[in-house]
């Protein structure tokens, strides 16, 4: 929803006092009662010299400002039991409130859900916040294909919530995974599409052990709907909708070569719909004091993965964790480190020039999707994948594709910890060498660092009041240079 600033402070006023007292209401419950709830109101203030810095708005949902401005935040959540009888059957359900007053008033409603759930079996209905693939999703970049970068859309999703594990093979085995419909609604070029997710993780070894190994994958498909636009691959700018091309999409059976109902040429040649998404692999190390993880994302979008053509393309990490971190007035303590190098240069065709009938995968762009693997203009995936609309970059770009820089170099630090007894801080570091696309390559190779800085404490005087700030910079080539800053407090409830 957008509102013209000059008219509607009154009405973001009125929002905000809403959302306050309803709020105000809740309180915490014992743990013994059926039903809790939680809740919360932050009020923060952005302040730039340029544009919002990376690292303050990546992987925010697209709530975040692009420039200064206020905001205002309020969460409330829901869980219960059915039955005193029965805990293991629950309902659950939650909502989050942003609004922004800047150059213009904006409101959103990035989550609200509400779902069932019995033991770890979980199915639930609307916007959730979540990212898909092995990974640190604190401190890390965001996963490839599901980062939390874009607006969350509704879903329809069933869900093992946690790893449980299998024990006519003795508990050595454990799996997780979910599956979900949901709904794109309209974009700029296409309308009326669909979304099909799924993913299946396993985990190998018993909780216990010192040594875990995980293996898995998330797969994404974007199918049916219609074109508004003359698109040569699509014809009557209507794309496969029936529920047999539903199963084309599930499955990912490619190659349809022949008359198939409803399937034009290129659907026949490739496959029907846009598919997208990582095969993950990790290791887990429990060093006593120490945890040390270990993962990879293997990129596939078009088979080139199969034939190994891309497999030097992936997100890498390596996660130290302390097992044990303390709060010590006048100490600074480490809690995780994480590293991680993104890497994307390949796409199945390091010559630049495909030699067989794969290759050059262009990764989130589609040629019949021209909105591409983005949603409501925001990629869905990492952010390092850039559009155009968000850099400074003046080089000739292909305007129907939503990532005109697909190929880049990323080297990624994060760092976690406490200061003293009662502060918290965050900080990521990030260098991004960024090649443009294949078809459009940068005349030169821009290099982008973007560093924040984060802290987070309590108030002592004032039970549950929370105060953060964090800083935050651009330097490079890529995006214009800036410096900013988010200042806040937020009480809980």
């Amino acid at each position: 929803m957008r509102y013209s600033t000059s008219k509607n402070h009154s009405r973001f006023g009125y929002y905000c006092v809403i959302i306050f007292l309803s709020l105000k209401i809740v309180h915490a419950q014992d743990s013994t009662a059926k039903h809790s709830i939680k809740g919360e109101v932050k009020v923060n203030a952005f302040i730039s010299s340029a544009q919002t810095p990376f690292w303050l708005k990546a992987n925010q949902m697209s709530v975040v400002p692009t420039h200064s401005a206020a905001s205002l935040e309020g969460y409330i959540g829901y869980e219960g039991i059915l039955s005193k009888k029965n805990t293991h059957w629950k309902t659950f359900g939650e909502a989050r409130v942003v609004g922004n007053v800047g150059n213009s008033t904006k409101l959103f409603i990035p989550v609200v859900n509400a779902g069932i759930q019995f033991k770890k079996l979980a199915l639930y209905v609307g916007r959730k916040r979540e990212q898909f693939g092995f990974s640190d999703t604190t401190l890390g970049t965001g996963s490839y294909s599901w980062s939390g970068n874009a607006l969350p859309m509704p879903k329809i999703q069933f869900e093992i919530t946690d790893y449980i594990p299998l024990k006519f093979l003795k508990n050595l085995f454990a799996f997780k995974g979910t599956y979900a419909h949901g709904w794109f609604g309209n974009s700029q070029y296409a309308y009326d599409y669909y979304l099909h997710q799924k993913s299946l993780y396993i985990r190998m070894g018993r909780e216990n052990w010192a040594v875990n190994l995980y293996g898995g994958f998330n797969h994404q498909v974007q199918w049916g709907g219609k074109t508004n636009i003359d698109i040569a691959t699509v014809v009557n700018r209507k794309l496969p909708s029936s529920f047999g091309d539903y199963v084309y999409a599930v499955t990912g059976w490619g190659a349809l070569i022949g008359d198939v109902k409803g399937v034009n040429a290129f659907d026949s040649l490739n496959r029907v719909g846009n598919h997208l998404g990582t095969i993950d692999m990790g290791i887990t190390f429990d060093l006593k004091k120490y945890e040390l993880t270990l993962y990879r994302q293997n990129i596939y979008e078009d088979g080139s993965l199969y034939y190994l053509t891309n497999i030097a393309d992936g997100l890498n990490g390596l996660v130290v964790r302390n097992l044990f971190p303390s709060k010590e007035k006048g100490k600074v303590n480490f809690e995780r480190l994480v590293l991680e190098f993104l890497y994307t240069l390949s796409q199945g065709d390091a010559a630049g020039v495909s030699t067989v009938t794969i290759g050059n995968d262009n990764y989130f762009n589609h040629q019949q999707y021209y909105d591409g693997w983005s949603y409501k203009g925001e990629i869905i995936g990492t952010p390092f994948f850039t559009n155009a609309k968000d850099t400074k970059n003046t080089d000739p770009q292909n305007g129907y594709e939503i990532a005109n820089n697909n190929r880049v170099r990323v080297y990624h630090l994060g760092l976690q910890g406490n200061i003293g007894e009662n502060i918290q801080f965050l900080s990521k570091l990030s260098l991004s060498h960024n090649y443009g696309t294949y078809n459009f390559p940068y005349a030169e190779v821009p290099k982008q660092f973007s560093a924040l800085l984060q802290f987070t404490g309590t108030i002592k005087r004032w039970q549950d009041i929370y105060w953060n700030a964090a800083f935050a910079m651009d330097n490079g080539q890529l995006y214009h240079n800036s410096i900013g800053t988010r200042i806040g407090i937020s009480k809980r409830w």
